[in-house]
């Protein structure tokens, strides 16, 4: 909220970029007849993070080529905006099972996920996301474990969360990952932090019911829920299953495997 008051304050222009005669511009607080300048790109493709103010009426719209150029350079001097301050910082680059919040530099797409990979081409890979509905937006969920939103590093602004109760430009972080929890059980879903992975929203069945496992004899065994560690185990490594149909399917693609395995000419090894 508080971002979108200082958002509101200084005018709908803030952190878009545009034009200001010569140069490539990132706009900060803007007025009716001043805009400031937060940082600029020349011609000969020089940055400067001078900020200047202008007359708001030499500010024009940039092409997305342009668009593309400045957050090219920005990417490059490892720098980002930071909407609540206007100012640039270091830019952050997330890591694997890092959890963040992402928007856009004119903030159409906002979101908050966990992160699976950076690709080489930049493009951010999540476990799960959720993007919040805005103005020009509908919300998005993804929870496949191999999410590509086509959000990129160069293009997008990401917060890390992994802290509880900090603030973000987005909210409150542990409010910001609640949300992405909340989104995943209304289709039944949850995040389990710890073994990096989507679940349904109960695997585990109540005490005294029937599920099953595969054994080390590749064979699909029927057992009853005491509620000991060793079910809890099972349940763990993705060997709990509640039907006899769920168990035979995975006991299928697993002899599959093993047997592209063995055919495979670069046994003992695995292929990537």
């Amino acid at each position: 909220m508080q971002s979108f008051i200082l958002w509101f304050e200084n005018g709908p222009e803030a952190l878009k970029i545009g034009r200001c005669e010569n140069s490539i511009v990132l706009l900060g607080g803007c007025t009716l007849d001043k805009c400031e300048i937060i940082a600029s790109l020349s011609e000969s493709g020089e940055l400067s993070t001078n900020p200047f103010t202008a007359e708001a009426s030499l500010i024009q719209s940039a092409s997305e080529e342009e668009i593309k150029s400045f957050q090219d350079a920005l990417f490059e001097n490892e720098l980002q905006p930071d909407p609540n301050t206007f100012q640039l910082i270091p830019k952050y680059i997330p890591k694997i099972a890092d959890r963040v919040v992402f928007y856009d530099y004119a903030q159409d797409i906002q979101g908050v996920g966990v992160v699976r990979e950076i690709t080489p081409e930049g493009n951010v890979i999540f476990f799960c996301y959720f993007t919040y509905p805005t103005y020009s937006q509908e919300k998005r969920i993804g929870f496949s474990l191999n999410e590509d939103p086509g959000y990129n590093l160069r293009s997008m602004i990401f917060e890390n969360i992994d802290k509880e109760n900090i603030p973000t430009t987005l909210g409150n972080s542990t409010s910001c990952f609640r949300r992405l929890g909340k989104e995943l059980e209304r289709v039944g879903k949850v995040w389990k932090d710890k073994l990096l992975r989507i679940e349904p929203a109960k695997v585990e069945q109540e005490v005294g019911s029937k599920y099953y496992y595969i054994s080390d004899k590749m064979k699909v065994v029927t057992e009853t829920e005491k509620g000991t560690p060793t079910s809890h185990i099972r349940y763990l490594a993705g060997n709990y299953f509640t039907t006899h149909m769920a168990a035979t399917q995975m006991l299928g693609k697993i002899n599959d495997l093993i047997r592209d395995y063995l055919a495979s000419d670069k046994w003992p090894e695995i292929e990537d």
